[in-house]
């Protein structure tokens, strides 16, 4: 029975398996002759290493990489990796920049490092953000010279200004 047929227009159709002779022991293509497409079925997978531990998979929602498999980006400290079922990790040696023109967090943000405003922090409404709470109060606050704390809707009902060498103006 046929396996394998060649047309006449140089379509190879196989109607098994396409293997090395060994394992490692085949490429498809070489660094002068690359394949140009590739086509894979739905659900279709992809396995790496000899005992195929890593699978990248196909769905009707995009590409699973499996289990806790990173992908990785120049070298192993730059990464994406689910850490588990629930934990998406992002990790680099020095810096993550996120460029975008709004960047929007929904969650609870954990910090263990300084942040750096360059700007400004705003509620997203007017008194609609507060900073600490009873429990978690902050510890000091540093204000350079001539700061102004404003007081009441508009900020012009109460203003609270520092002057410098001197006071503080009410």
């Amino acid at each position: 029975a046929e396996k394998m047929a060649l047309s006449s227009a140089g379509i190879l159709t196989v109607t098994s398996s396409v293997v090395p002779s060994a394992s490692d022991g085949g490429a498809l293509g070489s660094a002068a002759l690359e394949w140009s497409d590739l086509f894979l079925a739905d659900g279709a997978v992809i396995s790496f290493q000899d005992d195929q531990a890593v699978t990248l998979t196909s769905s009707a929602t995009g590409l699973t990489l499996n289990s806790t498999m990173k992908m990785m980006f120049n070298d192993a400290t730059q990464f994406v990796q689910g850490v588990s079922a629930t934990v998406l990790g992002l990790g680099a040696t020095d810096e993550i920049d996120l460029t975008a023109t709004a960047i929007d967090i929904n969650g609870t943000l954990d910090v263990s490092g300084l942040v750096d405003v360059q700007t400004g922090i705003v509620p997203d409404a007017n008194d609609g953000a507060y900073l600490g709470t009873s429990s978690f109060g902050f510890s000091d606050l540093f204000m350079a010279d001539g700061a102004v704390i404003n007081l009441g809707d508009g900020g012009a009902d109460v203003t609270l200004t520092h002057v410098a060498d001197t006071g503080v103006l009410l």
